[in-house]
């Protein structure tokens, strides 16, 4: 019987390596049949039986060996692959590239737990792609957790493994369920316990950088963050925690409270960037005293959610100076405004300025602190303003307008009255006989933006295109340099815009044909074409 020697069925890579090195020895005994002494059968049933025999054996080695070859050639392919012959510092870089992190939601509902998705398949690969994976550090810095009933028991051992394999580690938690109240089963309370036992090893602490928490209620989550002595960044939505948190040893640079409440916060001096939401003005003006060096501060509230707020000459009496601000967002304008002249307000380089709810403010108050910065000053929004006819009058509004703001480029009036709005185009509209480049107020302007939306009385936009139209006409925009005009006048929803007059409506639109002007509506840019079918649209109307 014939055979084929040193052939195996089903071989291992290690085999094949083997084998290949043995390749001159193989033979088969199928070659070697002396072919002048074939076999007598006395019978041709015998004979057809013992052919067919062989044949079957002859498919079966056949079938092995071209197994073998495929083994050998696969074999063969990795070792001439760019897996293999890339070093290991190049396939590294690689990797660095092809690391982002799958978000998209699985059919069903989002993942438990979303790890660095492409180090987990790429280590899975070989041993050799495992090993330049795991000293890939940039493959395990994210990692996101989302609370959900199906959270896996481990997800702790988890973030463990990353922060082994990361030079430094960013942390989300995210609990999908705003409120624990109904949390009978003790569920809530047992996932919040699994990631607070994440965070607590040792090398996370050492390496953990970034911090998101959303909904996160653990008492004993908030404690662990004084020991994170490499944390930058820290954000914070929900949560009320009646005790004290000192965080001022730590390098922090960029820090958000969203509807995050605790009994006292210490805040080092190296935050940049601190964003609060729906603080007290007088946590806000405590956390603002922590930091002289901020160069961002967003500050949101409700004015009304603390109508017994004491007054802010209270709380501080000695100057504020924040040397380094350039960007300051307020609410309210009125308790800001106040805050600012009672504490003494120092702001030298700011640049932009953003304030919002100005509803019962008096102008003047508002149009001293404006002239104080005014050096500097380069982009102003006044937002959610529905002032008083007396106070706000033109001549008012004139008079902020006319006062120099050398560096203004970007001014932003939104959600103002229809009367209101009108006003302040006017304000900025040249006189009868004054010059529209020499007497014009804002001389520096390149962006206005307009916005005006019903009144408590469902007021109607009134002549508000022939005010548009002297403004741009007067104020000779788009002649000498670039300038970009937003504006939205809506009468019943966001997206129903005012109708034009179709004489003004054909004047604007030839003005804007002969004027390096860009029109956007809702900050949404328009080309030529959509402007054509937008103001064709407003003229049918």
């Amino acid at each position: 019987m014939a055979i084929c020697h040193s052939v195996q069925p089903a071989l291992t890579i290690c085999e094949c390596i083997g084998i290949a090195s043995m390749a001159p020895q193989l033979y088969c005994d199928f070659l070697q049949l002396d072919k002048t002494a074939p076999y007598t059968f006395p019978h041709k049933p015998t004979e057809l039986a013992h052919l067919n025999e062989q044949l079957d054996q002859l498919d079966r080695h056949i079938s092995d060996l071209m197994e073998l070859k495929s083994d050998l050639l696969h074999r063969s392919n990795q070792l001439i692959s760019p897996a293999y012959i890339v070093p290991n510092e190049i396939l590294s870089y690689i990797f660095c590239h092809s690391n982002e992190m799958d978000r998209r939601p699985q059919s069903g509902g989002c993942r438990p737990i979303d790890l660095p998705k492409k180090g987990m398949t790429l280590s899975a690969v070989s041993r050799r792609w495992r090993q330049v994976a795991l000293c890939t550090s940039t493959l395990w810095e994210k990692v996101e957790c989302r609370f959900t009933e199906k959270l896996q028991r481990n997800a702790s051992l988890l973030i463990q493994h990353c922060a082994s394999h990361a030079s430094s580690l960013d942390v989300s938690l995210l609990d999908k369920y705003r409120s624990r109240a109904d949390d009978t089963d003790g569920v809530g309370k047992a996932i919040q316990e699994i990631f607070t036992t994440g965070l607590s090893f040792p090398v996370v602490k050492r390496k953990l950088k970034t911090l998101q928490t959303q909904h996160i209620t653990s008492p004993q989550l908030i404690r662990l963050l004084p020991s994170f002595l490499r944390l930058e960044n820290l954000t914070m939505q929900g949560g009320d925690f009646d005790f004290d948190v000192d965080l001022s040893s730590l390098p922090l640079s960029r820090v958000t409270l969203l509807s995050t409440f605790f009994n006292s916060l210490i805040l080092p001096p190296s935050v940049h960037f601190l964003h609060l939401e729906d603080q007290s003005p007088r946590n806000s003006i405590t956390l603002l005293c922590n930091c002289p060096n901020l160069v961002e501060f967003i500050n949101q509230f409700r004015p009304y959610s603390y109508p017994n707020e004491p007054k802010p000459g209270v709380l501080r009496s000695r100057p504020l100076v924040l040397d380094s601000l350039k960007k300051l967002v307020w609410s309210s304008t009125t308790n800001f405004v106040n805050m600012a002249f009672a504490i003494k307000l120092d702001i030298p380089v700011i640049e932009t300025l953003e304030l919002n709810y100005a509803a019962d403010l008096s102008l003047a108050p508002l149009t001293t602190f404006i002239y104080q910065i005014s050096a500097t000053l380069e982009s102003l929004v006044l937002k959610s303003s529905y002032p008083t006819d007396s106070d706000w009058s033109i001549a008012n509004l004139r008079y902020l307008f006319k006062f120099p703001i050398p560096t203004l480029r970007k001014l932003s009036l939104t959600n103002w009255s229809h009367a209101s709005i009108i006003k302040a185009i006017r304000a900025l509209t040249p006189e009868e006989g004054e010059n529209g480049y020499k007497d014009r107020c804002l001389p520096k302007l390149e962006y206005l933006s307009l916005d005006s939306t019903e009144g408590l009385m469902n007021e109607k936009p009134r002549d508000f295109d022939i005010w548009v139209l002297e403004l741009v006409k007067r104020r000779r925009i788009g002649e000498d340099s670039h300038f970009q005009l937003d504006f939205s006048f809506t009468i019943g929803n966001y997206y129903d815009q005012a109708p034009w007059r179709p004489e003004l409506l054909h004047e604007f639109k030839e003005f804007l044909a002969n004027r390096s002007v860009e029109l956007t509506v809702h900050g949404s840019k328009l080309n030529s074409y959509q402007l054509a079918v937008w103001l064709s649209r407003r003229q049918s109307d």
